[in-house]
């Protein structure tokens, strides 16, 4: 399952290398009808073609299978005639279909505007009960692959078609790398998606100001790989309020396998659902104390 996963994210990285050398894929190419993600209606070249190259693999693995894509919504594909890398096995008795959770391509207007930087596409597998089984989420611009399965997270290079210079990301790995545990906010490090101004930046700062003042750093990314900052311990914290459904769950397994605590703002487990329009408040962190001092602060934003 992992190959498999690996390889599909893998040709999406191919896929937005090519488009960047052609100088294509920022322009529209449709728009979303609806009230689905409105504040963000347009669809450029980018993410349609990534989305596309992920139907294209999962409708000949020969499975049922439902995609819960950012582009494309919800979606039923599958074939009994398998091609591309072979299908891979996930066990006898699970029942139902698989899910697949994708956000193709994480980063759309830097990619517009020629910004080479948060450039990221993801892709999950859960059974049907919504089991994770397997995720991966790909840096287009180093072209670094971080996955899990049921043996961890992990975290290496792609060259050509290899995966190199693998590590198991770990509470061991952070102590190793020199990142130790911050165990209070003060002089730790947060990261929280507010790089669009009206939807993000400035609620963000209205509602949560008392919790982001302590900190000695921001990163102004979310997303997917925000899930994997924490588990390689770049920051101390992924604070997700309102992030939409793909954002969350094509990443998520990365950091629970990577022994970093993830829960709501109430400190509930984070589970997906069959239902892609849905938002939803998640925090990871690295370690129980931090995560504990991390939902108070939430709570008295929350509770003014």
């Amino acid at each position: 399952m992992s190959a498999f996963n690996l390889a599909l994210v893998a040709e999406a990285l191919d896929t937005i290398q090519r488009l960047r050398e052609e100088n294509v894929g920022g322009e529209t190419v449709e728009r979303r009808l609806g009230e689905f993600k409105q504040w963000d209606p347009d669809i450029y070249r980018v993410d349609k073609d990534t989305e596309e190259g992920y139907r294209s693999r999962l409708a000949g693995w020969g499975r049922p299978v439902v995609l819960l894509s950012e582009e494309a919504g919800r979606v039923e594909v599958g074939s009994t005639t398998p091609s591309g890398p072979a299908a891979p096995s996930v066990g006898e008795g699970t029942g139902g279909p698989v899910y697949v959770v994708s956000d193709p391509f994480d980063g759309s207007f830097l990619f517009k505007h020629g910004i080479p930087d948060f450039w990221y596409s993801s892709l999950a597998f859960y059974d049907a009960r919504f089991n994770p089984l397997s995720c991966v989420v790909g840096d287009a611009v180093p072209r670094r692959l971080a996955f899990a399965n049921e043996t961890g997270a992990y975290i290496g290079d792609l060259v050509g078609d290899r995966l190199v210079h693998c590590v198991k990301l770990d509470a061991s790995y952070r102590k190793l790398m020199g990142r130790p545990d911050a165990t209070d906010t003060k002089g730790g490090s947060i990261e929280s998606y507010a790089m669009k101004p009206t939807k993000f930046l400035f609620p963000l700062v209205d509602r949560f100001r008392e919790l982001l003042a302590p900190f000695k750093f921001f990163l102004p990314n979310g997303g997917p790989y925000g899930f994997v900052d924490v588990a390689e311990g770049k920051v101390d914290v992924y604070f997700a309020p309102s992030q939409p459904y793909v954002d969350i769950f094509s990443g998520l397994y990365i950091a629970q396998q990577a022994e970093v605590v993830v829960t709501d703002f109430e400190g509930n487990p984070v589970r997906p659902t069959d239902d892609v329009e849905t938002v939803h408040d998640v925090v990871a962190t690295t370690n129980p104390a931090l995560h504990e001092v991390v939902l108070a602060r939430i709570a008295e934003c929350l509770a003014k």
